[in-house]
């Protein structure tokens, strides 16, 4: 094998390396987009419950919940 033929040789495996490269990194980069949507609306969904328990909080007795307080359902 020639000198030239093996600088080829080297060339084709290196661009052969880049092109997998360069798909991975459009899958990754496809899967980090999907991932960031995918936390974007579950920090919307839970802004919405904490929002919801809120609310719940606050329409309920001051009254603090104490279990020792309570009568079991058998008495």
């Amino acid at each position: 094998m020639s000198t030239l033929d093996s600088l080829q040789h080297q060339i084709d495996e290196l661009q052969t390396k880049l092109a997998f490269q360069d798909d991975t990194i459009e899958q990754l980069n496809r899967i980090v987009s999907k991932q960031d949507e995918i936390i974007r609306l579950m920090q919307a969904k839970f802004s919405l419950i904490g929002d919801k328990i809120q609310t719940i909080e606050s329409n309920l007795p001051n009254k603090a919940f104490n279990p020792d307080d309570e009568v079991p359902p058998h008495y």
